[in-house]
């Protein structure tokens, strides 16, 4: 596995709980933009089997079918987690800093495939410092469809003129690694115990970093 990791020159990460620890804040913001009008969900709701998924598509799941509510819904939880984001809740992960850096300094190029809308992706970026790692940036306003669909990336590889063979993703949930295997990349897990056949779970990005680096 040392060998497909260190052969790859493209690297396309998730954000989400895969650079920036942020899933407990994108928790609670769901929690708390659905506790006024569905007390019910709100109490039963669970983050993990909706990481890395579009705000809208998570509501919609949930059984939000109305479009005036949804939208409002939207709007809610996206200011909630804006608001964290400025009270310095998201950071990011404990060695990404320096996984990026070598990244760069070996040569890699480096994108960023995220089901996070685009103001709140930018936003994140700067106050972590990590923008100036990243050629590209795909969002949840670049795609109709998000992960586990496999569009996120098959439009990064297209709008980069990027070779599958020559690309991996990084990922912290099973949405986003189907999503990358549907579109015929291989890809490895991250701050997950997530176990998936055939996905090697590389644990954090120190340990990433040695496989990369050895």
């Amino acid at each position: 596995m040392r060998d497909a990791y260190f052969s790859k020159r493209h690297f396309l990460f998730d954000l989400d709980g895969t650079l920036v620890d942020s899933a407990a804040v994108h928790a609670r913001a769901f929690v708390d933009a659905l506790t006024p009008g569905h007390p019910a969900l709100a109490v039963s709701f669970k983050y993990a089997p909706y990481a890395g998924r579009p705000t809208r598509e998570v509501f919609l799941e949930l059984g939000v079918q109305d479009e005036g509510e949804l939208l409002a819904l939207v709007k809610s939880k996206q200011q909630l987690y804006r608001d964290a984001l400025e009270r310095g809740d998201v950071v990011a992960f404990a060695g990404a800093v320096a996984l990026l850096e070598r990244l760069r300094e070996k040569g890699a190029r480096l994108f960023l495939v995220t089901g996070a809308s685009r103001v709140s992706v930018e936003r994140v970026l700067e106050l972590t410092k990590l923008a100036r790692f990243f050629e590209g940036v795909t969002s949840a306003d670049d795609v109709q469809f998000g992960k586990p669909a496999p569009e996120p990336y098959l439009y990064t590889l297209a709008k980069f003129g990027l070779e599958k063979q020559d690309s991996m993703a990084v990922e912290d949930g099973e949405s986003g690694i189907v999503a990358a295997q549907k579109a015929g990349l291989e890809a490895v897990l991250i701050h997950t115990d997530l176990d998936l056949p055939g996905v090697r779970n590389v644990r954090d990005c120190e340990t990433f970093a040695t496989l990369l680096f050895p």
